[in-house]
This record gives C-alpha cells, structure tokens and sequence, in this order.
C-alpha cells in the first residue's frame, strides 16, 4: 500500500491555553488561465500605419493590459482572519436567514439578528470565504465516510455505506431542525425499552468529543442567481478537543506552496490559497504572569498531594534495624470432628521484636461451614491479616542466633446449641526469608482421662483447654533448657492451610569505634538462620519417616 499512500497534510499541535485567542489568516486568489492572457482588439492593430505608432501603441497596449490583470487578481483576491469559533456568513446563509419563515431555532434566531446589523453597516466584510462553527449543522461528509484504506479498489462495507448515509441525512442540508434526532429538544431518558427504526436512526448521530470549526469557500461562478452547498469547498478545518490537542487539515503552508482547488462546476476554475498562523504573541509581563500562575498551581498540587500522603510515610528503617511487613491469610481448615469452625490466632514475639503501630498481634475468624470436598470437610475462611514488626539487637546479643516470631492457631466450633469446643492446636514459624508461602499446620488437642471429659464435649460442649496457648512450642513462663510433655494425653485433628507473603528491609549496622568486632550487618547475620534451616529439615524428614513408620504398622496383621 506504499504506492497509494498521499501526504493528508494533518498539523498536529498542543496548547494548554485556552483557544480563545487562535487565530489564522487565509488567503484566497483565483489562478485560471484566463486571468492571465491579454485581451487585444483587431480594430486598433488595424489602425496603426508606422512602426513607431506601432511601438508606442504596444506599450500602451502592455501596460493597459498588466494594469487590467492586477485589477482583476485583486478582486478576484481575498484575504481574510479566523478566529476560534468566529461564524462569517456566506452568501446562502444571508439569503436563508434573513428569511424569518427559515428561522425556528434559538440559534436561527441569532443568526438573523446579525445578519440584519451587518445590512445595516453595509454588508458582510467577507466575500467567499466563510465559515462553520461547532453549533452549526454542518458536518465534512467526505471526511467521516472516508474508507478505511487509501486504495483506490476498495469498496466500503454495507455497515460504512448506511453510517454515511445517517450522518447525511441527520446533519447537513436541511434547515428544519425542530424534529432532527440530536437537535435542541433534550433527551430525558436515553434507554428505549421498544425499538423501532426510527430510535435506531436516531441513536446513530455523530458524537464528537472535540469542538470543530471549517473555513469555507464559496465558489459559486458570477453571474449564477441560486447558491446551492455543491459549489461550497471546506479550505481546512481544525478540531481542539479538551486536552489540548489541536488538529489542523491541512497545515499550515509555511515555506510551503500554496493549497490548490479546482472547482466542480462548468468553468472549471482552479483556486490557491495559504494558511497561516497569526495568533497574537505574548507579551514578557503576560508570559511571566502565566508562569507565576501555572507555579502557584503546581505548588497547591504538590501540598495536595502531601497531605493525601501523609508525611509519617517512612519507606527505609533506620540503619541497625530489620523491618518485616507479614501479610498472611487464613486459607482453610480441614479433617475436623464438628461443623461451625472459626480460628483465633496470634503472633508471638520474641525478645528484640516489636510492633511498628498496631500493638494489636491476634485475630478471629468468622464462624464457617465446612462442605465436604473429597473424604475431609472443609471451611474456607480466606481471612487476611496484616503484621509490621521491627527488630534491633543490643550489643550484648550481637553474635546470638535471630529468633523469629511465631504464629499461634486454635481452632474451635460452635454448633446450633451455642456449645463451644475446642477442635486443636497448632503453631507456624514465620519464615527467615522474604518471599511467598503456602503453609499447612497439622493440629492436636488435649483429650483428659478417662471418658468424661469426651462425653461432655460431646453432649454438653467443652473439652479441655491449655492455660498457656504457647504451650504447643515452648511455654513462654518456662525457663527450662529441657522441657519434658511425656505423659500430656492429646488427639491428632485436622489441619490448617496458611499462606504468608513477607516483605523484609533493613540497612548495614553502624561500624562502633569503639567494639570493632561489631563491623557484621544483620543480613550477614541472616546467614547464621542455615543451622536451624538444617535443624528444621531434620525434624521435618523425621516426621515423615514417622508417619511412614506408622502407616506401615497399620497395614500388619494384628496378632490375638
């Protein structure tokens, strides 16, 4: 399609100013060649005896006929300044809106009152050229029906052939705009229940979200009595729409040659005409209040913008300080004895740990029904929640491994009889490293001796409960290196998907003078979390080897 490809000539611009002040200036001359050939009379060659009559009727003849030519290229000559949304009246709308029968619109109306001003001081200061402003009906059909394509074999589609037409039919020619879909009567609700082709008509008007403005020409050849729109020609157009952005078809010509149009009538007469900017420039004091104006406007924005922030926005933890943001979910809990469950959990921080803000480090859960998902019953609590934790080491710990803080879960229900019971136990260390986690936690319960406590959870609710929630990890009151639960009776329930999404920041420690041997960060110190990594996979390859174990034992043949 390289072949077919023509050079539209759209300009292209970008103004933050209103377009009150544009302006441009047009100049229109008729360029045919008989505007250009001299008129001579047989008569008067006929009269001349001797050369040098000859001669000096031939200047004469020459001069009358360059004077006769200027003449004629001034009046058939126009200049003329547009400004935005300027209308200058053509010859047919003078006609037409003079006429009062032609007027039922309040902009008819206002047409016509200034066309009879412009009768009274004499007429119109314009001749062929004119113009159309965004409220007048006039619409470049050329334009919006043109193809896709530049291609000269292209045929439009059935769906671009009946648009044209609408767009035709709704804007251009006709005056009588009282019953134009689109016209001044407002639209009250713009859903139609009962569709008919006339709502289908009228909903295919042409909605622009820009204002547009046409420079015309009229060029109608002299002496033809009727005005008729076939001998109107669009010069250029501009649209601005509303962030600025101004379109000009075609461009200004600049060093350019001048435009070329040929009209469609008989004569065939050939036009030229330029385009040329001419909005007013600046002054120094204008330019330099618009620049106060746009920084004033600036700095309200920025303090706007500051005070939707906040100035407690602190991104980087000071040096010495290892910031850790937890944002977990409650997943699910499945495999438990009763219906109704819902989950109490809390963090529990080591020494050196503390909150940021909300000292508040427990949630619960809303009560959940569990269906039946395979062999397990499963609620889906999908329940987030939010920690941001500090740590910072004193220098007696300098060289101590960094314990992390520990999520406690419980588990309870309650049934339609408002009995509670406690379903299992359970606790997740949070992870040493930033990144993504899907975590499931198996649970436990403490079970009492003999069978009255099972019958009261049973009949009445209730079951045994821990007095210290840490107890599933270490007891928090404890100071024992070794810490024996031999003989604590308890019962394997279900299991608690988690996931936790942490996000970490810290700076270098600060190099002390004083104690050289503090020149370690605390992400070196990290490094010291590879041991409990080992440690941890040790117990958790144990308890697989375990189950393993027990799974095996179960498959045996018992012996009576």
């Amino acid at each position: 399609m390289a072949d077919f490809m023509e050079d539209v000539g759209v300009g292209y611009y970008r103004s933050l100013d209103p377009p009150k002040n544009f302006a441009v200036k047009v100049k229109l001359r008729r360029v045919t060649a008989a505007s250009y050939l001299p008129e001579f009379k047989i008569g008067s060659q006929q009269n001349i005896n001797n050369v040098e009559g000859a001669e000096v009727a031939g200047e004469e003849l020459e001069m009358a006929t360059l004077r006769r030519d200027q003449d004629k290229q001034d009046q058939d000559a126009e200049e003329c300044v547009f400004y935005w949304q300027q209308k200058m009246f053509s010859t047919r709308e003078m006609e037409l809106y003079e006429d009062l029968n032609n007027c039922f619109g309040p902009l008819e109306q206002k047409y016509r009152s200034e066309i009879l001003k412009l009768r009274t001081k004499g007429g119109r200061p314009n001749n062929k050229l004119f113009s159309y402003v965004d409220c007048d009906s006039y619409v470049n059909v050329d334009e919006e029906s043109r193809t896709l394509t530049t291609s000269p074999s292209e045929i439009p589609s059935y769906l671009a052939k009946n648009m044209s037409s609408v767009r035709r039919r709704n804007i251009t020619a006709k005056i009588d705009r009282r019953h134009r879909p689109g016209g001044f009567a407002p639209r009250a609700d713009p859903v139609v229940i009962h569709e008919t082709e006339t709502t289908k008509t009228a909903a295919h008007v042409v909605n622009i979200p820009y204002k547009t403005m046409h420079v015309m020409a009229d060029l109608t050849p002299e002496g033809k009595a009727t005005h008729d729109q076939e001998d109107e020609h669009v010069l250029f157009s501009v649209k601005i729409d509303v962030n600025g952005q101004i379109f000009v078809k075609p461009d200004f010509n600049g060093e350019n040659p001048p435009y070329r149009i040929e009209t469609c009538n008989d004569l065939r007469e050939v036009y030229e005409y330029t385009i040329e900017q001419c909005s007013p420039q600046m002054t120094s004091d204008q330019r330099e209040q618009e620049y106060k104006s746009f920084s004033e406007l600036y700095n309200r924005h920025a303090l706007y913008l500051a005070s939707q922030v906040g100035s407690g926005f602190d991104p980087v933890p000071e040096p010495g300080v290892l910031r850790m943001n937890i944002f977990g979910e409650i997943v699910s809990a499945r495999g438990f004895e009763y219906d109704g469950l819902y989950v109490h959990f809390f963090l529990d921080l080591p020494s050196k740990w503390r909150p940021v803000d909300d000292p508040v480090l427990s949630g619960v859960t809303q009560t959940c029904v569990t269906k039946l998902e395979g062999e397990e019953n499963v609620a889906h609590f999908c329940y987030p929640f939010e920690f941001s934790l500090l740590y910072q080491e004193d220098d007696e710990s300098a060289d101590d491994f960094i314990h992390w803080p520990t999520l406690f879960i419980e588990v309870l229900s309650l049934d339609s009889w408002e009995r509670f019971r406690t379903e299992g136990y359970t606790y997740l260390t949070i992870p040493s490293k930033a990144g993504s986690y899907t975590l499931e936690a198996d649970t436990w319960r403490p079970i009492g001796n003999g069978p009255i406590p099972e019958m009261r959870r049973f009949f009445i609710g209730g079951s045994p409960e821990l007095e210290d929630p840490t107890y599933p990890q270490k007891p928090a009151m404890t100071d024992d290196k070794v810490l024996s639960k031999y003989f604590f009776r308890t019962a394997a329930s279900g299991s608690v998907t988690v996931k936790l999404h942490i996000m970490q920041q810290c700076q270098s420690f600060v190099e002390v003078t004083k104690k050289p041997r503090r020149t370690r960060t605390i992400l070196d110190r990290l490094g010291g979390m590879n041991a409990l990594d080992s440690l941890a996979r040790v117990l958790d390859a144990f308890q697989r080897a375990k189950r393993r174990m027990l799974a095996a034992r179960e498959g045996l043949p018992s012996i009576k």
